[in-house]
């Protein structure tokens, strides 16, 4: 999982929950640049001010997939995981990309993603998913759509987009759902429900 730090805290004691629940291991990836190492190329920011993106993910997935993932796999004593990114935010939008780059993640989970970025929809059209894929989770708050910032408030028809081109493209199980509440608020009701689907 990569969480935005707002929430991290918050969450600690329902991840437990969740990892005895459903049998599985959960890792929350930390020290992330969040407009940089999850963004796939540079954009404008989405409010006056706000710093712009900065495109780094290609750069991120490499340390995430050759660095991260197989030291916490050797410390925790797993061999052969079956691996499901879990992003919430620009991580969610981040675990979808990954999805086209990388086959090392059988199951993708985006909550309140923001599929909105410029020029993914049109991006993915182009490509292709892993052939590894077998699951991906598209959860967004129904509220989101009414969001002031105009890219922002295009996540609800970009995210459509994204599920039918996934749907199109590869053998996953493809489901998007939307579900009470603003961007990525509730969270975890929206944590609960991705492991279950």
């Amino acid at each position: 999982m990569i969480l935005p730090e707002g929430i991290k805290g918050e969450l600690c004691d329902g991840l437990k929950g969740l990892s005895e629940k459903h049998g599985i291991s959960i890792v929350v990836i930390e020290d992330v640049n969040w407009n940089d190492d999850l963004t796939p190329w540079p954009a404008v920011g989405v409010f006056k001010k706000a710093k712009p993106f900065g495109g780094k993910a290609a750069t991120f997935l490499n340390k995430l997939t050759h660095e991260i993932l197989p030291e916490t796999e050797k410390d925790l004593g797993i061999e052969h995981a079956e691996r499901t990114l879990l992003g919430v935010s620009l991580s969610g939008l981040f675990a979808v990309w990954a999805a086209f780059n990388t086959d090392a993640f059988a199951n993708i989970i985006s909550i309140s993603g923001s599929l909105w970025y410029d020029g993914f929809v049109e991006w993915m059209k182009e490509q292709r998913p892993s052939p590894q894929l077998r699951k991906v989770c598209l959860l967004l708050g129904e509220k989101e759509k009414n969001a002031k910032e105009k890219r922002m408030a295009t996540v609800e028809e970009r995210s459509l987009a994204v599920a039918d081109i996934l749907k199109a493209k590869s053998q996953a199980a493809v489901s998007f759902e939307l579900v009470e509440g603003t961007h990525f608020s509730p969270i975890m009701p929206r944590l609960e429900l991705a492991l279950s689907i």
